[in-house]
């Protein structure tokens, strides 16, 4: 059998810009899971868009199109929403999050392609995110993510994200985390 080279999705960054990026994503998921909502939302572009579609089940010859993903959004916000959903978080009167949430969150499996824009990045990753309230309120959730990532003179920025996870039916008492 012949082996077959992996087919990237694009032109690869050169090592330091995927080392920068890796930084970047990895310091994000920190400040996420540290509440640091206003030093995240400074991570956004004012133009982001943050999607997760609902993920369709069906026998793939039965599938619409060569996508598993519904056009039908879990989120589908822009940064206002977004900005409105962290300052909810900061009030401290979130019932959920009292007592406190701890949320821990892994990012791997992190690839950055250029665009035919010099300052904008395609980037794929994985993640885990563990939320853990009390001592019996566990939850994780594994999916992807692929972002858009455009540098700025203030360092990168998220200009969109688009998440999946892939079961179709969420067994979780709610998706109120920022992924």
């Amino acid at each position: 059998m012949a082996k077959k080279k992996i087919e990237h999705l694009g032109k690869e960054t050169d090592i330091n810009t995927a080392y920068q990026i890796e930084r970047f994503l990895a310091a994000e998921a920190r400040i996420l899971d540290e509440e640091r909502y206003d030093d995240w939302l400074a991570c956004l572009d004012a133009d982001i868009s943050y999607q997760m579609p609902i993920p369709i089940n069906t026998y793939r010859r039965n599938r619409p199109s060569n996508t598993s993903f519904s056009h039908t959004m879990i989120y589908d916000e822009n940064f206002e929403k977004l900005k409105q959903r962290a300052a909810r978080e900061d009030t401290g009167m979130v019932w959920l999050n009292d007592p406190m949430t701890h949320h821990i969150r892994t990012i791997t499996n992190i690839e950055s392609f250029c665009t035919d824009d010099s300052s904008v990045y395609d980037v794929r990753s994985k993640f885990t995110l563990l939320r853990a309230r009390r001592n019996r309120d566990n939850v994780s959730h594994t999916g992807s993510r692929k972002d858009t990532l455009v540098k700025t003179s203030d360092g990168f920025k998220i200009k969109s994200r688009l998440v999946h996870l892939p079961e179709r039916v969420i067994i979780d008492k709610n998706l109120n985390m920022f992924f």
